[in-house]
């Protein structure tokens, strides 16, 4: 009976310790639960182990040289409507607004509210050829 009871209570010792992750320093060794943070000591050793945190994402950078812009201007130029309100638009000018799309999307802007051409009156519910920008800016620009 002794015996059986003995086996019982390491064999629970031996699962409450195998949800442990063991931190080594050196030679020493200090087992720490997981998602656990503080000051953790075997009695010789003492373990500073800091919380997992979560980062922002990096801000959308502005610099031209992450960015394709030739891949841009030519997907905007091949899905625009032909009867849309900016033919004549230069490049420079498409990768600005698709810029400010960008932009407008980052703060929270919902897509078929963004509009990038001064003017422009929403169709369908959105704005159609500033929806087209938003579409190529968002796959090769943001």
């Amino acid at each position: 009976m002794k015996r059986g009871l003995v086996l019982t209570g390491v064999a629970v010792v031996l699962l409450a310790l195998s949800g442990c992750v063991s931190v080594e320093t050196s030679k020493e060794r200090v087992d720490v639960t997981p998602g656990a943070s503080g000051a953790y000591s075997d009695g010789d050793t003492t373990v500073e182990v800091e919380p997992l945190t979560a980062e922002t994402p990096a801000a959308a950078s502005t610099e031209t040289s992450t960015r394709d812009e030739a891949a841009y201007v030519a997907s905007v130029r091949d899905t625009l409507r032909p009867a849309n309100v900016i033919p004549n638009a230069t490049n420079d000018q498409l990768i600005e607004a698709g810029i400010k799309a960008c932009e407008l999307l980052a703060s929270g802007t919902a897509p078929e509210d963004i509009t990038v051409i001064d003017g422009e009156e929403r169709t369908y519910g959105a704005y159609l050829d500033s929806f087209k920008i938003y579409e190529a800016a968002a796959k090769d620009l943001c």
